[in-house]
């Protein structure tokens, strides 16, 4: 598992940045996403979405951890600088906490 993970970080950002199709997925989305699915990791579950009202990460079985402060407003998540270094951060912590617990 740990190693999957691993991957996930190498990989995902590269995924990200390339420019084949259509669909483009902001470095605070591809954190978002990656922080979400190591909290969800952490309670047992997986990553399903994010729900920027609540400001919280969904997972599959229904538990909600919060995102960082300062990444939702009005409802919405913007990918400013801040926003996305805080998303970042959030996501390497996160990364560092599944990977120490399994």
């Amino acid at each position: 598992m740990k190693l999957a993970v691993f991957a996930m970080v190498l990989i995902l950002p590269a995924v990200v940045s390339a420019e084949s199709g259509t669909q483009h997925i902001s470095n605070c989305e591809g954190s978002l996403i990656q922080g979400g699915d190591a909290a969800c990791g952490l309670l047992g579950t997986s990553y399903s979405t994010y729900d920027p009202k609540d400001c919280t990460v969904v997972c599959k079985d229904g538990q909600r951890p919060k995102l960082p402060k300062g990444v939702c407003l009005n409802g919405k998540v913007t990918c400013t600088s801040d926003v996305e270094q805080e998303l970042e951060d959030w996501n390497l912590q996160n990364q560092e906490d599944y990977i120490g617990a399994h």
